[in-house]
């Protein structure tokens, strides 16, 4: 979805050396490294009888829908446009990739990666699979949809149906409604 004037994501960055921790526009951030983020997804891939992939994605989808909505709200963001805009800032601002919203409807929203933070670790340590890993990335297209259609959390359920780390191109996800 082109936007007319490109809206640019605001960044405040600051580091407590005290508690040795990152701040992004006033939220506790962990900025990775593609070692930690490939790991932290290989735990929740390989915890099958503790739907760590479940628990992952809704994690992230609570956390992305709580800081975007408070993006929103402080910069009075209420156009689709800027909304999708800044959603895709973010997600490149915090080093997870470049993400697009190709997409955007009432019951499905669609979003594509050229590149992903994951999928470069997971290549680079194990080499391909055929199951997509990308479970944080589609927590935050949960968030996205959601907020792109003003529904609380939890109303979109998000499936990465073309995957990097498989061979594809890209990564597809679709999120639709529950």
């Amino acid at each position: 979805m082109p936007v007319e004037k490109k809206i640019e994501f605001e960044i405040d960055h600051h580091f407590d050396p005290v508690k040795c921790r990152h701040y992004l526009n006033d939220t506790c951030t962990v900025l990775h490294c593609h070692h930690y983020m490939t790991l932290f997804h290989q735990l929740a891939d390989d915890a099958k009888g503790f739907e760590g992939e479940r628990f992952l994605k809704e994690a992230a989808e609570d956390t992305f829908y709580d800081v975007l909505k408070k993006y929103f709200e402080l910069k009075g963001i209420i156009a689709l446009e800027e909304m999708i805009c800044l959603a895709e800032q973010y997600w490149s601002v915090v080093g997870m990739g470049l993400i697009r919203f190709i997409s955007v409807g009432r019951y499905a929203v669609i979003a594509e990666m050229e590149y992903s933070h994951v999928d470069e670790g997971w290549l680079k340590k194990w080499g391909g699979r055929e199951e997509p890993v990308n479970f944080i990335t589609s927590g935050f297209v949960s968030a996205s949809a959601a907020l792109f259609n003003g529904r609380p959390a939890k109303t979109f359920q998000t499936k990465e149906t073309k995957a990097l780390v498989c061979g594809d191109e890209t990564s597809l996800f679709k999120a639709v409604i529950n």
